[in-house]
């Protein structure tokens, strides 16, 4: 049976309304309250219901008011992190057959092999599909890698700590293979990456070779982002400072229904930002949200997804710390005086998030305030502490990743 501590930890760590100074417990339980988790699929409740909290002066201001703190002092109230990291490196057969040769009585690939008798490893090595991984197909497409092997390194039998190993193993006429690695720093600790790339390292041929091989990956995703601690994403009017045009979804766009995640950008076939409810997300994967949802605090996350692959480019692991951060181009339009709109536009906001649409309502509401006598603010958070933030997460991630041994 998988343990769930893990689980419940990092919730309890990561949302638990007592470790944020400025959470307002009344404001938050009201906030909560738009969340029904009882269905089946945990969704925000009836669009009335949350338009009669936008009426509401004095939720308005408390929302505006975590924001503007957020915006202006990140540097006290916020981390920005990485939860996705994807890298591929290009190797020989000889270090493919490295991890696959078969060892011990059961004839199983080595890489199954984790720790000892003595020192056994905090992670168990387990067989995982690669047929999404290849598009669901049976044969390669050209170009692109086929991946014949996939691996999970799951960390004290909770499939929420996990490292993913895959290797191309077929014959290629190029003599080129590639091994890819993709995990969520978020939810492993330094240490447990640490054991992972040090299992792999051992069973690659070493220290040297692996240094050989990681310092030249090439990093194909990367995400970072930021929690906002309070902030109800249906206070969010969020937007990208981008003159060009810009594809944008929103989920559930059916004009009936309150935007739970907002794509800005196309997730298709680009790097797109995300802004969504993120205990909403939790409690669709995990169902201790909900077991504790009154002691957390409501909150947005606002990420940038860099599907580089997909851009058809790739990043040097060595350059990550030099890669430009798109946080900055995000823009949130202040909540604080939501509740001087009509009804209509505020199911406006609620139903439909995409940046052109934004874009405009964003004119109309600064209109209707005009006549208030009432200044539309449009916030964003801190572009020095963004960029220098992301420098820092990078290098760290960086060193770890090109030598785990340190």
């Amino acid at each position: 049976m998988a343990d769930r501590k893990n689980t419940q930890s990092w919730i309890r760590s990561t949302f638990d309304k007592s470790r944020y100074e400025l959470i307002n417990d009344k404001y938050n339980s009201q906030l909560l309250a738009l969340l029904d988790l009882e269905n089946s699929e945990p969704s925000f409740k009836q669009i009335n219901n949350v338009t009669a909290k936008l009426q509401d002066k004095t939720l308005c201001r408390y929302q505006a008011m975590l924001l503007q703190i957020y915006c202006n002092e990140p540097q006290r109230y916020l981390r920005l992190d990485c939860d996705q990291i994807t890298l591929t490196v290009r190797c020989s057969i000889k270090d493919i057959d490295s991890l696959l040769k078969p060892i011990g009585a059961k004839n199983r690939p080595r890489i199954y092999k984790a720790g000892t008798a003595a020192k056994p490893a905090d992670f168990t090595v387990f067989s995982t599909s690669t047929y999404e991984l290849n598009g669901g197909g049976s044969r390669p497409i050209y170009g692109k890698p086929f991946y014949s092997h996939g691996f999970e390194f799951r960390f004290y039998g909770d499939n929420y700590k996990s490292l993913f190993l895959y290797l191309e193993g077929n014959e290629k006429e190029s003599g080129k293979y590639s091994l890819r690695i993709s995990f969520n720093p978020n939810k492993l600790t330094r240490d447990e990456i640490k054991q992972a790339l040090i299992h792999i390292q051992k069973r690659i041929g070493g220290e040297y070779r692996y240094t050989q091989l990681f310092s030249k990956a090439k990093v194909t995703r990367i995400d970072f982002g930021i929690l906002l601690p309070g902030v109800s994403s249906a206070f969010v009017q969020a937007f990208r400072d981008n003159t060009k045009s810009l594809k944008s979804h929103c989920i559930p766009l059916n004009g009936q229904q309150v935007v739970e995640t907002t794509y800005l950008g196309s997730k298709s076939n680009a790097s797109h930002c995300i802004v969504y409810e993120k205990l909403l997300k939790e409690s669709k994967c995990y169902s201790e949200v909900k077991t504790v949802i009154d002691s957390l605090a409501v909150t947005t996350r606002i990420e940038v997804r860099h599907l580089l692959y997909k851009e058809r480019h790739d990043l040097d692991v060595k350059k990550m710390p030099e890669f430009p951060s798109r946080l900055k181009q995000v823009r949130i339009i202040s909540p604080r005086h939501f509740h001087l709109l009509n009804n209509e536009m505020l199911q406006e906001l609620l139903t439909d998030k995409r940046q052109e649409s934004v874009k405009i309502m964003r004119k109309s509401i600064r209109s209707e305030l005009i006549k208030s006598r009432k200044r539309l603010r449009v916030h964003k958070i801190d572009q020095r502490w963004l960029e220098e933030e992301q420098i820092t997460v990078a290098n760290s991630l960086m060193s770890l990743i090109i030598n785990p041994n340190s």
